[in-house]
C-alpha cells in the first residue's frame, strides 16, 4: 500500500542518466591512474584510498558511466544489494560490470534512495530477482524495473536525515569499540610479557621475577566421559562456553555420547584441530563437551582466568603453532602430550590474579559498547521500516 502523497515508481524513473556499469576489463593496477569501484569496494561505504586504478585510456572508453560524488553505486553481484554514496573525497571513478551508478535526479533525495535500497523489502526483492546458480547477479535490465516508494522531496529530506543521525552514532560507537579493542590488545601485549607491571593489595608494585615453567606442571588434563547425565556445552570462538541449546544452531552431536568429555567450573577447554588459532576458552559451566575438544585443568601455580587470556596472546597461539602435528593445517592437532610440554614465563599467582583483573574490565568495556552497536543497529533497522514504508510519517517545516 502506497502512503498517501507518495508514490511507487521503477530506479530507472528516479535517476537523470541511465542506470549503467563500466568497464568490462580493467587492466593492469595503475599507480597514478583513475579509481575504479568493483563490487567488493561497496559495503555501505566507499573507501577511495583502497581503490584499484585504471589507465586513463580505459577511463576514457567507458567515461559515460563514470561516478561523481553524491551518485549511488549498487553492487549487482556478489555481495548482491549493497550499496554506497560515492564520497566528496573521490571526485570521479569508474566502476566495473559487477557494479551499478544510480545517479538520482533533482526532484529526489539521493540519501533517501540510498537507504530505500538498504531496506530490506529492496534488498529481498533484489535477491528474489538475481539469476545464477554458482554466482548471482541482478542484471541492470531487471534492476531498472525495481520499485521504490518516493515520498515527497521535503520529506525525503527528512527521513535522510533523521536515518543519517543514527549512522553517525553507529559510526562513533564503531569506532569507540575498534579504539577499546585496539587498547585491550596492547594492555595484553604489556602485561602478559610484564612490560607493565601493575600494583599489588598495598598499593606496591609488582617487582618479583617471572618464572619458566613447563606447562605439564601448570596443566592437568581432564580425561572423563561417560556422564550423558550433564548438559550438552560448546566451545565458541567469542562467547565462550555456552549450552549447546543457547547458541540457536542445529544440534549435530553424535547420540552415542559415551565419548563425550565433561568440563567444569575454571577448566580450559581447547579445539584439539585449531589451538594453533587460538581458539580455547575458560568455563565457567559444568557439562560435556565432543570429544575433538582437550579438556586442561589449571593447577594451584596458575590463575585460570590469566591462562584464559594467556591462551589468546598471539606470541603464545604462535608457540600452539609451531608445536601442533600433522601433514597439512586441515589436520594440524595440539594433543595435551605435545601441550605439556611448552614452556612459558608467568608471574606469581597474585600478580596473574591482578592482570587477569585488569583485562576483564577491559573485556566488559568492549562488550558494552559491542551491546550498544547492536542495540543501536537493530533500532535503526525498526525505524528504516517505519519510515521508508510511510507507516510513521515525519513533520516537515512548512516555507514561509
Amino acid at each position: 500500500m502506497v502512503p498517501n502523497g507518495w508514490s511507487a515508481k521503477p530506479l530507472a524513473d528516479i535517476v537523470k542518466e541511465k542506470i549503467s556499469y563500466g568497464i568490462v576489463q580493467a587492466g593492469p593496477h595503475v599507480p597514478d591512474g583513475v579509481p575504479y569501484i568493483k563490487s567488493s569496494d561497496v559495503r555501505g561505504t566507499i573507501n577511495p584510498y583502497t581503490l584499484q586504478r585504471t589507465s586513463q585510456e580505459i577511463h576514457l572508453k567507458y567515461r559515460r558511466s563514470s561516478v561523481h560524488p553524491g551518485d549511488i553505486v549498487f553492487s549487482l553481484r556478489g555481495n548482491i544489494g549493497e550499496s554506497a554514496i560515492v564520497p566528496a573525497s573521490l571526485p570521479e571513478a569508474n566502476l566495473t560490470q559487477g557494479t551499478a551508478r544510480i545517479s538520482v535526479s533533482a526532484e529526489h533525495s539521493n540519501q533517501f534512495h540510498y537507504y530505500q535500497l538498504a531496506s530490506e523489502k529492496i534488498l529481498n526483492r533484489v535477491n528474489a530477482l538475481s539469476k545464477g546458480s554458482t554466482f548471482k547477479e541482478i542484471s541492470l535490465e531487471e534492476l531498472r524495473k525495481v520499485k521504490v516508494l518516493c515520498a515527497p522531496l521535503p520529506e525525503q529530506n527528512k527521513i535522510a536525515q533523521i536515518l543519517s543521525s543514527w549512522d553517525k552514532a553507529i559510526s562513533t560507537t564503531e569506532q569507540l569499540l575498534a579504539n577499546s579493542q585496539q587498547q585491550k590488545k596492547a594492555l595484553m601485549q604489556q602485561l602478559l610479557t610484564g612490560k607493565k607491571r601493575l600494583l599489588d593489595k598495598n598499593g606496591v608494585r609488582f617487582s618479583g621475577e617471572w618464572k619458566t615453567y613447563k606447562f605439564s606442571s601448570l596443566f592437568n588434563e581432564r580425561v572423563e566421559t561417560g556422564r550423558d547425565d550433564l548438559p550438552l556445552l560448546s566451545i565458541t570462538a567469542d562467547d565462550g562456553v555456552v549450552y549447546q541449546e543457547d547458541t540457536g544452531r542445529k544440534n549435530t552431536s553424535n547420540e552415542d555420547k559415551s565419548k563425550y568429555r565433561r568440563i567444569c567450573v575454571n577448566d580450559i577447554g581447547y579445539n584439539t584441530m585449531r589451538m594453533w588459532q587460538g581458539r580455547s576458552s575458560l568455563s565457567d559451566k559444568e557439562g560435556i563437551v565432543s570429544p575433538a575438544y582437550t579438556i586442561v585443568t589449571p593447577t594451584s601455580k596458575v590463575c585460570p582466568a590469566y591462562a584464559a587470556y594467556l591462551f589468546k596472546f598471539p606470541a603464545l597461539v604462535h608457540i600452539f603453532y609451531r608445536h601442533s602435528q600433522g601433514l597439512v593445517s586441515d589436520t594440524w592437532n595440539l594433543k595435551f602430550n605435545h601441550f605439556k610440554n611448552i614452556s612459558w614465563q608467568v608471574p606469581s599467582i597474585d600478580e596473574q590474579q591482578k592482570i587477569a583483573a585488569v583485562l576483564s574490565t577491559a573485556d566488559k568495556e568492549v562488550t558494552a559498547l559491542q551491546q550498544k552497536l547492536d542495540a543501536l543497529k537493530q533500532e535503526k533497522q525498526a525505524l528504516m521500516q517505519q519510515l521508508l514504508t510511510g507507516k510513521r510519517r515525519v513533520k516537515v517545516e512548512v516555507a514561509a
